[in-house]
């Protein structure tokens, strides 16, 4: 699809989406960090990414070198699309009513939000979140004695 068709199509979509009024009583994060967002009221779009390297060494990380994203083919993969219907009966048909034009959320207590993840209090319509991540473990080598 057209990158303009397809932007078209979202605006549209995001025009006939009612707007409804979010109430929270209280909030409280202890901690958020990599990418991730925390969105009281509505929302059209959300693109959320995160690329890290965990690297643990036995030795001494300058001795040893740098590590490269280019080093890894996890972070040239594309995302995994849904595979296309086959036919009319593979379509998924929702039909929602809000009965109420609020969306009323009491006391949210949250400890830690990380990697591309998204908190939201209201309307979203459309949302990708991705985090890549390579744990990476190296020990040293040893020589073992001669005797």
């Amino acid at each position: 699809m057209h990158s303009r068709l397809k932007e078209k199509i979202m605006l549209q979509g995001a025009a006939d989406f009612k707007v409804r009024v979010s109430e929270l009583g209280s909030l409280e994060i202890i901690s958020i960090a990599g990418s991730s967002i925390v969105q009281l009221g509505d929302r059209a779009e959300l693109n959320a990414s995160v690329r890290g390297l965990s690297v643990q060494r036995e030795i001494n990380h300058e001795d040893a070198g740098d590590a490269y994203f280019e080093s890894y083919s996890i972070f040239d993969k594309p995302l995994p699309a849904f595979p296309a219907p086959s036919s009319e009966d593979d379509y998924l048909f929702m039909r929602k009513q809000n009965k109420n034009q609020r969306i009323s959320v009491g006391c949210i207590y949250v400890i830690a939000v990380s990697s591309a993840a998204s908190i939201l209090i209201g309307n979203g319509m459309k949302t990708t979140a991705e985090s890549r991540i390579k744990h990476i473990r190296q020990f040293a080598e040893y020589s073992s004695p001669t005797p």
